[in-house]
């Protein structure tokens, strides 16, 4: 897929970073020799040049391309693949019909200038100010179709998905402050859009779920204690505990391990009735309810992000005010913004998952060993 491919499609709330971060890979070629067929993103470029906006037509080729690339990079089964391109369909045309006065215009823009920085400052800066705050609505609406596409994979997918969402945190950071230069006036000489990150760290290629269902559902187990670890072992790193610190912050962290495991005891059978409802959900394959269960999940949680909220506050306390200052510094130095004349790319630290996540993906990995 092509640099210019992923911009028509992420702009126009075609979301093909939401299936793979960008990162879909190419179907295999068929053995029988095809009729050579313009790709559609040239129709579009075409439309966008003569006035018109593209027809449906040209976009659900786009669509049905990005499909294509994602269900080789994740390996998905028949119905996994027809429900991607459902749910592909329905978030690009929502996000269209509220947003294409917006969409085309940019889009033409910034096809015209080929990607790069035009040689009218003052379009440059037209540019950034128009792309700047829809490029942050289409990653709104990305995420959130990505938060629903990942009820339809297997826990080896969620592995490969999990991987490409940081890669997207990443990717978009860098196209808003892109957009940032422009708009400022201050624009480096590469494109708005980065270039695609060279395979080699990727995770394997999961394997194909049988023919003609979706995954078997997971039961999901909240277990704290590993949420809770994971966030003292990355307190211990960031700040830099000495011993005796680590030995206290390790003590704080048994504390709190009980209190969350009394929670869980307390509210097994509520984390039961959800598990089973999201069962039923996906057996039946109705996403809504699957929805409303990891919903009603996430808000049965809420005394235990209150539990980690209030960890950190003592975690805090034993820190030094040089150990403080030092991780200020760090922090204002990752912030900062580079120079023109030097395109330097950051590497942005992950974001911490929630502890839905986290005990999701605790419990997946455990399924996983286990088979």
């Amino acid at each position: 897929m092509t640099l210019r491919e992923r911009v028509i499609c992420v702009l126009a709330g075609c979301v093909v970073f939401w299936g793979g971060a960008g990162r879909a890979e190419e179907p295999e070629k068929s053995k029988s020799p095809e009729k050579p067929q313009k790709p559609a993103i040239v129709d579009a470029a075409e439309a966008l040049d003569s006035g018109k906006t593209p027809a449906a037509a040209t976009i659900d080729r786009i669509m049905k391309d990005a499909v294509r690339n994602i269900a080789a990079r994740y390996n998905l089964n028949d119905v996994q693949t027809e429900e991607t391109d459902k749910l592909m369909k329905r978030g690009v045309y929502r996000f269209l019909k509220e947003h294409e006065n917006e969409v085309w215009p940019i889009i033409h823009d910034l096809l015209k200038s080929q990607l790069m920085r035009p040689d009218d400052p003052e379009k440059v800066k037209e540019i950034g100010k128009a792309a700047g705050p829809l490029a942050k609505l289409a990653e709104a609406a990305i995420l959130e179709a990505n938060e629903e596409w990942r009820l339809l994979l297997t826990p080896a997918q969620k592995r490969t998905h999990d991987y490409d969402l940081d890669e997207m945190e990443n990717v978009f950071k860098e196209i808003h402050q892109n957009f940032a230069d422009w708009e400022a006036g201050r624009p480096t000489d590469k494109g708005i859009f980065p270039e695609r990150k060279i395979a080699g760290d990727d995770p394997p290629r999961p394997p194909r779920p049988p023919k003609g269902q979706l995954p078997p559902p997971e039961v999901e187990i909240f277990d704290p204690n590993q949420i809770f670890e994971t966030l003292v072992e990355e307190f211990i790193k960031e700040y830099e505990l000495d011993e005796g610190q680590i030995t206290s912050a390790r003590s704080i962290l048994e504390e709190f391990k009980v209190k969350a495991n009394d929670f869980r005891e307390a509210n097994k059978v509520e984390f039961a009735k959800i598990a089973l409802k999201q069962q039923e959900g996906m057996v039946d394959g109705d996403l809504d309810s699957i929805k409303k269960a990891r919903a009603a999940h996430k808000k049965l949680l809420g005394p235990i992000y209150e539990l980690s909220t209030e960890m950190h506050g003592r975690l805090e306390k034993l820190l030094t005010t040089a150990q403080i200052q030092r991780h200020a510094e760090r922090s204002k130095r990752a912030h900062e913004k580079p120079k023109a004349s030097k395109v330097t790319k950051k590497t942005s630290p992950k974001k911490s998952k929630s502890s839905e996540d986290q005990a999701t993906e605790s419990d997946s990995q455990a399924k996983s060993d286990k088979g």
